[in-house]
């Protein structure tokens, strides 16, 4: 009896302790229309800003297999180019510099938003922190964003103005240089992302149209662009790890027939990669080292 009794008692525990297992959380997926501009580059963590240094290998470039120690890749060379981006607490993109092999500020863009983190105004500085143009932003009642403005002084150059649908996404949107007028018109899925871009000429013929997949996380995994007939002119494909980071980006441009592979390493606390590594057909042309700074 005792030897059932506790056959009975074990039973009952496990069937217990199993059923208050924890429950997997459930995944949650972000519509486009409300990301921040660091969910938009797939960057994690509250970043204060990002410095990342490119130099290129195309006089001597390196066979991909030598990659044991991709420090070594920097090692007595001059950085080509450069960039740094700042960033709000809440994620939006507050200055953009870029800077050329000497660390010099080449070209700066200030951006500006209100109490709701819609954005209202961009400013353009060359070198020499002159304006150069500027973007203005338009709303409508609801708070989507309908319309955008650029110019150059006084004069306007370009502008925008966005057809949307009930949480804000642009579906449409006409481009308008001068007396030119393009369109490009957007499908998204039941979990708000973008499924097709639609780019349209002049005269309302389809110039090019891409389709995007996403994996069961909401991240983009493939993108094929096709011309007017359905010909695939590029594919990208992005592959990532469980946790998230991106891990490799194949991208193809079967008009000119050049296949790019960019791997990525060095990964920091917060899942960010920190050295990219870009070949093309098995000859490393380009490393890439990026640097953050996190808020508190």
């Amino acid at each position: 009896m005792i030897k059932r009794y506790i056959f009975f008692v074990l039973t009952v525990v496990a069937i217990v302790t199993g059923g208050c297992k924890k429950k997997p959380a459930p995944i949650v997926i972000t519509p486009d229309i409300e990301k921040t501009h660091l969910e938009r580059n797939h960057i994690f963590g509250k970043v204060r800003w990002v410095a990342s240094a490119t130099c290129y290998l195309y006089a001597d470039s390196i066979p991909l297999k030598d990659t044991a120690n991709l420090k070594a890749l920097f090692d007595g060379r001059t950085f080509d180019a450069g960039s740094l981006q700042l960033y709000t607490a809440d994620g939006w993109l507050r200055s953009f510099v870029k800077l050329n092999e000497n660390q010099k500020v080449v070209l700066r863009r200030e951006y500006t938003y209100d109490d709701e983190a819609k954005i209202t105004r961009w400013e353009e500085y060359d070198a020499d922190s002159t304006l150069v143009t500027h973007g203005t932003y338009t709303y409508d009642r609801n708070g989507f964003l309908v319309g955008e403005q650029v110019y150059q002084g006084d004069s306007l150059v370009m502008s925008f103005a966005h057809t949307t649908d009930g949480i804000g996404n642009a579906i449409k949107t006409v481009q308008t240089f001068g007396k030119l007028q393009t369109t490009t018109e957007n499908k998204f899925n039941e979990q708000g992302l973008v499924v097709q871009i639609t780019e349209n000429e002049p005269d309302g013929k389809v110039f090019k149209t891409a389709k995007i997949e996403y994996d069961n996380y909401g991240d983009e995994v493939n993108r094929c662009v096709y011309k007017a007939g359905n010909q695939m002119i590029e594919y990208t494909y992005t592959e990532y790890a469980q946790d998230g980071r991106v891990r490799k980006v194949i991208y193809e441009d079967k008009l000119h027939h050049i296949k790019e592979y960019h791997y990525f390493f060095d990964y920091d606390a917060n899942k960010n990669w920190q050295t990219e590594v870009c070949a093309v057909d098995n000859q490393i042309v380009y490393v890439k080292a990026r640097t953050f700074e996190y808020y508190e």
